[in-house]
């Protein structure tokens, strides 16, 4: 897999950003660490750009759509937050 990074569009358009700086939600993370983070956004970004939420189904359907969401898996938790009209993501927090 080909990372395309913070701010690197996709074919849709779409982009996930740290919101509100890298510094505030990544901080000194270690760059394996970054990496993970990275390929995780860059899947949500993937999804948003077909309108699907990974736990809830369809953004077309979610009554809230600017909500602030979680992921989780068994190495990472984050906070983002999915802006169709932007076509962005943005990364809010993320626990390790």
């Amino acid at each position: 897999m080909t990372l395309r990074g913070e701010g690197v569009e996709n074919e849709g358009g779409w982009a996930w950003e740290c919101d509100p700086s890298r510094l505030w939600v990544l901080g000194d993370m270690p760059a394996e660490q970054q990496e993970l983070v990275a390929g995780v956004m860059e899947g949500l970004v993937d999804l948003a750009s077909m309108a699907i939420d990974p736990k809830d189904g369809s953004l077309y359907e979610d009554p809230s759509p600017m909500r602030l969401r979680t992921y989780e898996d068994e190495h990472l938790m984050l906070w983002y937050q999915t802006i169709p009209h932007r076509r962005r993501v943005y990364l809010k927090r993320v626990n390790l």
